[in-house]
């Protein structure tokens, strides 16, 4: 009976395995100057393209001046595993590539750090983020027979200040107040209207989780509220993926689902962290995401260093 189960559970996993089409990693929070083992279990993946949800490297000093991020980039570059520079990377960045902890449109080194950011992901010389403000992208993917809209945004460039009290980040319900800015949100709005079957939306920080103190969309409610209505209306299927928090785990609003895959190599002690959106537990051992695409549905993955299994959910297409 024992090697029936094993034959069964082989044959199984086999089959779940040939019916992956294409395979996104997802990953945040990687500090250059300390090994990194997820790179060897992603690498076992074998994966199709591999998204950096921020803090890629860590390059701020309290000053913002950049000859740190400079330096971060130039060793990160140095022992970067040669399968990931090889595979297709789609990138943001959050505050410590960007330059400025916790740093926002007043950080005064904004579009010298861009620039820092376009020449070491190697952004084409026509490629927009060359000629304007802001790291923001879109691309579109012919995936499992459908069409996949993939929209990073820029959560830092543009953003207002935050309020902070006792140690909490409190609400900024300034009617002036911003996280895109307006030339970025227009730009999303016309974004959103591209035909495409499935969206995958980027941003450096969580736009679902609504009860930790620290940095979130709900920072700035006005904000948050308007882009959750714009995926609302979507008639496609759509995907959140975030980073920045040193613990990973898998939010679900109506049919939004977001996967928070941090951090690769800077986990915090184990201290447990709930919320209402939240499905299963957050985990703040060192952790990454994927994306699987099957001819019917997305397999949307948490994993831990080692490979093992931290959350599952699967998303039918619509």
């Amino acid at each position: 009976m024992k090697l029936i189960n094993f034959l069964l559970v082989f044959i199984f996993s086999n089959l779940v395995t040939a019916e992956v089409q294409y395979k996104i990693g997802l990953g945040s929070c990687n500090n250059q100057n300390y090994p990194t083992p997820a790179w060897d279990a992603l690498a076992d993946e074998n994966l199709d393209a591999f998204f950096f949800l921020g803090d890629n490297v860590y390059g701020d000093i309290p000053s913002g001046e950049l000859d740190y991020l400079k330096q971060s980039y130039e060793l990160f570059s140095s022992i970067m595993p040669a399968w990931l520079k090889e595979t297709e990377l789609l990138v943001i960045w959050d505050d410590h590539d960007f330059g400025l902890n916790d740093g926002g449109a007043s950080y005064k080194y904004r579009s010298q750090s861009q620039e820092l950011f376009n020449n070491f992901w190697n952004i084409p010389d026509s490629d927009k983020r060359r000629s304007r403000e802001g790291i923001y992208f879109s691309t579109t993917k012919s995936i499992s027979d459908k069409k996949v809209l993939i929209i990073g945004l820029d959560t830092r460039y543009f953003r207002s200040d935050l309020i902070k009290k006792d140690g909490a980040y409190q609400k900024n319900t300034a009617p002036t107040s911003t996280i895109l800015g307006k030339e970025q949100w227009n730009w999303l709005k016309g974004e959103l209207l591209q035909p495409h079957d499935i969206l995958i939306l980027a941003t450096s920080i969580q736009l679902l989780a609504t009860e930790h103190r620290f940095e979130k969309w709900s920072n700035f409610p006005h904000e948050r509220t308007k882009l959750i209505s714009m995926l609302e209306k979507l008639d496609s299927t759509v995907l959140i993926v975030s980073g920045d928090r040193h613990r990973g785990g898998i939010y679900k609003k109506g049919n939004l689902i977001e996967i928070t895959a941090s951090s690769l190599n800077r986990g915090l002690p184990p201290y447990p962290e709930t919320d209402t959106l939240l499905l299963g537990e957050t985990h703040t051992i060192h952790n990454y995401g994927v994306i699987e695409f099957t001819s019917a549905n997305m397999n949307i993955v948490l994993r831990d260093e080692e490979k093992n299994l931290l959350e599952f959910i699967e998303i039918p297409f619509k």
